[in-house]
């Protein structure tokens, strides 16, 4: 659908050079980033070919939990576009799939949630009560589940390594009194 859109100029995207229309999509299940070009009149086309979609395939884009990413846009223009789309404007740094897209380590400031969620997760649990078995289970089940997708992604700092296992070795071994 994009293709044929950009076919007849419909709408453009960022890159013709680099790709046939210059249209990029990233789609994981029932997320999706795409990247057009500055064009108010183009952004209509756009809107119209997302209502298309809905009404042939019989799902609906929730464009309240959508976010409009500008970049060099002018103010005005930028809400313009929120206008069409009916969502709001979002600011970098973004997320996609729970993952902050990055070209750099990342900083303290987006791994400390994680470490927070790990000790949120473990302070309620009563460690005296269980067994070692119970406790490795529990551990694995859930604490390892927190971190594990973001780290098949990127490589996590030794620092938040370190800070994973002090928390995993103070619940296993913390209650031992």
């Amino acid at each position: 659908m994009l293709k044929k859109a950009t076919s007849q100029n419909l709408i453009s995207g960022l890159l013709p050079h680099v790709i046939p229309g210059g249209v990029v999509s990233l789609q994981y299940a029932d997320d999706t980033i795409l990247f057009l070009e500055n064009s108010v009149h183009k952004a209509r086309n756009f809107k119209w070919l997302l209502s298309c979609f809905e009404n042939m395939s019989g799902m609906k884009i929730n464009f309240h939990k959508s976010d409009l990413m500008t970049i060099n846009v002018d103010y005005a223009v930028a809400n313009e576009f929120a206008q069409i789309f009916c969502c709001k404007k979002g600011s970098f740094p973004i997320k996609y799939l729970g993952v902050p897209p990055h070209y750099d380590k990342l900083k303290r400031e987006y791994l400390q949630p994680i470490i927070d969620r790990i000790i949120k997760g473990i302070s309620g649990w009563l460690g005296r009560y269980l067994t070692y078995k119970g406790k490795i289970i529990l551990l694995c089940a859930c604490v390892i589940s927190i971190p594990a997708y973001l780290m098949s992604v990127i490589k996590f700092p030794k620092w938040t390594i370190n800070a994973i296992n002090s928390q995993m070795a103070h619940f296993f071994w913390g209650d031992l009194g």
